[in-house]
């Protein structure tokens, strides 16, 4: 997250992934840091080790994109 904050201040965008039970800690980092606008991505919680392989790529392979499309929407 602090590097995140360091990009945003100097115009660089970035995206901070956070696990779904660690948002309200994520915002309240956003507000100690005076973070304005912050980018985060939301993933879900989740069991990989109930999980297949190729259930955990496709997961991996929508964060990506959703990461994509969040820093190109910032240019």
């Amino acid at each position: 997250m602090r590097d995140a904050f360091a990009a945003w201040k100097i115009g660089v965008p970035a995206v901070v992934l956070v696990h779904e039970p660690f948002v309200a800690l994520a915002n309240a980092q956003f507000q100690a840091l005076g973070a304005k606008d912050p980018t985060m991505l939301v993933y879900k919680q989740d069991a990989p080790a109930l999980e297949s392989a190729d259930e955990i790529a496709a997961k991996a392979r929508k964060v990506a994109a959703e990461v994509i499309r969040l820093l190109s929407s910032a240019t």
